[in-house]
């Protein structure tokens, strides 16, 4: 209730810029304290009043139309002319306000009209408008800041679609090929193949949304997608997935591992190699608060021989992009490419 109250404040503060009024209240407050007579604390601070309210249209016509017009248009030397003449011109209405309106001893009322009066009250308006500029360009870098920072993060989701969008079709467009070379054979394996891919693609439909989802989700994801791989390879590729330490609890951005591990039975079951493997390894700590995931495959010697796979490739620099968009300064990616192995190693810092 109360957390509601405040906001609520808030929000009519900055509607109707009630702000202005708080800070020149203050101000007010302020220069009454430092120019208190001694005759009473309302006297003073309407003494202040009068003062202050030549500072205020100078401020405003300064922070409206002398910065507009002059300062960010860099016309230094035009705008500081434009606003000492401004403060010039307001001082002598002041000096009348003073003589007219403060209870001022003779003294004080002689010395109205001197230079020293306008030199002193120049100063004082002076340091008001720089107060008050300074107050005007911090605000406007504060929410150029925010806009960059707003269109930055926009750019990022616009970015991280547009890659997924790009992961979804590649994934389909596999699977069906293993679906269709399930059928062809006349499998008995096709239904809970259609199955494993139905639940495959309701994970890519809905859960591939979400900016994270749960990592025991995204690795049972995993796991549907290896079983469609071992109904295609049969028992020429011996599969191997496992997990070390706990899941619960922890989130992952979705499709993260998916184009290595796609990536890994594109080579490492490659016909040419007979008897095969692929390793596929989680490792969860959370001591260190790191993930790690390893896939290892072996690989044929001409490798370089072997038709390029153009969606595989494109998945495997969406992947790197989104690591660096999503983990920037906090993933290692390893790649070990040997004679006959090929092994990626990715460590993600999750705090």
């Amino acid at each position: 209730m109360v957390n509601r109250f405040f906001s609520e404040l808030i929000s009519v503060i900055t509607r109707y810029k009630l702000y202005h009024l708080l800070f020149w209240l203050l101000y007010i407050a302020f220069w009454s304290f430092i120019l208190r007579s001694g005759i009473s604390w309302k006297q003073d601070f309407l003494n202040a009043t009068i003062f202050i309210f030549f500072h205020i249209v100078v401020s405003y016509f300064n922070n409206y139309y002398l910065i507009e017009w002059f300062l960010f248009k860099r016309k230094y030397l035009t705008f500081l002319l434009s606003l000492s003449l401004s403060i010039l011109l307001v001082c002598f209405p002041l000096a009348v306000s003073s003589f007219r309106y403060l209870p001022l001893m003779d003294d004080s009322i002689n010395s109205i009209w001197s230079i020293s009066f306008f030199v002193t009250n120049f100063l004082f308006i002076l340091f008001t408008v720089l107060l008050t500029t300074s107050i005007k360009i911090f605000r406007n870098w504060y929410l150029k800041e925010q806009s960059n920072k707003d269109l930055q993060k926009l750019n990022i989701e616009n970015e991280l679609r547009f890659l997924k969008s790009q992961i979804n079709p590649h994934f389909l467009f596999n699977n069906l090929n293993n679906l269709y070379a399930l059928t062809l054979k006349g499998s008995d394996l096709a239904p809970e193949a259609v199955l494993k891919l139905s639940n495959i693609l309701r994970f890519g439909l809905y859960d591939s949304q979400k900016q994270k989802v749960p990592m025991e989700d995204d690795i049972q994801f995993v796991r549907d997608y290896i079983e469609l791989e071992k109904y295609r390879l049969g028992d020429r590729t011996n599969i191997q997935l496992h997990v070390y330490g706990s899941t619960i609890g922890k989130m992952i951005e979705p499709f993260l591992f998916i184009n290595f591990i796609e990536n890994a039975f594109k080579h490492g079951a490659n016909p040419t190699l007979g008897q095969s493997f692929i390793d596929i390894t989680y490792t969860i700590d959370d001591e260190t608060k790191t993930i790690a995931f390893s896939v290892s495959n072996n690989k044929p010697r001409s490798l370089n021989n072997l038709e390029k796979d153009k969606v595989g490739g494109i998945g495997l620099k969406n992947v790197q992009t989104r690591l660096n968009i999503l983990y920037p300064g906090k993933h290692q990616l390893k790649i070990a490419d040997e004679l006959e192995t090929y092994t990626i190693t990715l460590i993600l810092q999750t705090t």
